[in-house]
């Protein structure tokens, strides 16, 4: 579910939104969340009280997001930003709602990440909020956020009886922090439906990528890892630096590689190359053995588009695709061109219509090449990415 998602900011609301914010609202409450009101709800009250929301957006006192799919909004979340002249930089991330159908497929991460985002843009740099789901707790823990306390009996659930709440506070990172752990947040994220979580670890499904993500690079979330893999696997992590395996681990191989990210721009739109597909799928593994840009499983295209070029004997001569998908931004991987096939310019033009389509999605393009690739890099800086940082790439097997 989480690609076909999309969250967006309202400036004001319409008849169709104020509807479906008001059928979100009435279904968490009959479904038993303590979000302010009592059973039973009516939707004359659920639209009486988003008409408040949209004049107070209107006067610039908060920001309102939705998450919406094919069926129209799913779940929504406020960032209050009108604050007391003394807290100009904090936010309260207040009302973040999902409907019960849509729930457990990441619109409440999709929408958490937007609400930081949001947040951050309009100059906060600490965001607090409090809830009374358990689920929700998870979330924020999985996010970042740190666990302050529990108001026990703090509010009544709608159905009667007290429940408890607990807070949360979040400071906020820099806007482009997220790259340097992007496994983790992909996988909270954008590509929560492809993730396997235990505790601080998360992981692509084996069939997908063995990238993995660690919340935090510690003893304990390397040993919840070691729950999601089998003995004798390997996982592809990307950290700051040289992590302290425990014992269920050992490192196979670790190096400094490059992160780059495009710089903006809008990217060249180019034709002649073909949408690769599940029919493709053995094409694609035989050309990754081949030049090796990194792992190719039999559900890796399932990760976003992949594009490749065919001479005129129908072999796949050249390919690129996309990777890992965060909120703001979107990998290019998988870059690569026959030996046959090289120096002919193919994999350029690929990159580009992928580029494209990663900015007409309003996210940015990056990727990770070897530092000592220079060729590569040449050309990835002639279509405008520059280098970011160093980022620790390790390959590490379960013990």
């Amino acid at each position: 579910m989480p690609d076909q998602i999309k969250v967006r900011r309202l400036f004001s609301l319409t008849d169709a939104e104020l509807q479906g914010l008001s059928a979100v609202l009435c279904d968490c409450v009959e479904g038993g969340a303590s979000v302010s009101f009592m059973q039973p709800f009516s939707a004359d009250q659920s639209q009486a009280f988003w008409r408040n929301v949209g004049e107070s957006v209107a006067r610039g006192e908060r920001a309102l997001l939705v998450a919406e799919g094919a069926a129209g909004i799913v779940g929504t979340v406020q960032v209050v930003l009108g604050q007391p002249d003394n807290q100009p930089h904090r936010g309260d991330v207040s009302k973040m709602l999902v409907s019960r159908s849509a729930r457990r497929h990441g619109v409440g991460a999709l929408l958490m990440e937007a609400a930081e985002t949001t947040a951050r843009a309009c100059g906060k740099t600490l965001l607090v909020l409090d809830t009374a789901s358990a689920d929700a707790e998870r979330l924020y823990e999985r996010m970042g956020w740190t666990r302050l306390g529990v108001i026990p009996g703090y509010a009544l659930l709608p159905q009667g009886g007290l429940c408890d709440t607990t807070y949360y506070y979040r400071i906020l990172p820099p806007t482009d922090a997220v790259l340097d752990n992007p496994v983790w947040h992909a996988l909270i994220s954008a590509q929560r439906g492809m993730a396997q979580l235990h505790g601080l670890a998360a992981r692509f499904r084996p069939d997908i990528s063995p990238l993995a993500g660690l919340r935090e690079p510690t003893v304990q979330a390397l040993e919840d890892l070691r729950t999601l893999a089998r003995p004798g696997e390997q996982l592809w992590l990307l950290s700051d630096g040289p992590l302290d395996l425990p014992p269920c681990w050992r490192e196979v191989r670790a190096r400094f590689i490059d992160q780059m990210v495009s710089t903006g721009g809008r990217p060249r739109r180019v034709s002649g190359f073909v949408e690769l597909g599940e029919n493709d799928v053995a094409d694609m593994a035989a050309l990754v053995e081949l030049t090796k840009p990194g792992p190719f499983e039999a559900h890796t295209r399932d990760m976003g588009a992949y594009l490749g070029v065919r001479d005129p004997d129908g072999r796949l001569v050249a390919m690129s695709g996309q990777r890992m998908n965060l909120m703001h931004y979107r990998e290019i991987s998988a870059v690569c061109s026959h030996p046959d096939a090289r120096g002919r310019g193919l994999t350029a033009p690929l990159m580009e219509e992928l580029m494209g389509r990663i900015v007409a999605e309003g996210k940015t393009p990056f990727l990770h090449v070897k530092t000592e690739n220079d060729s590569a890099k040449a050309v990835y800086r002639k279509l405008g990415f520059t280098v970011r940082r160093a980022i620790y790439f390790s390959i590490i097997e379960a013990v």
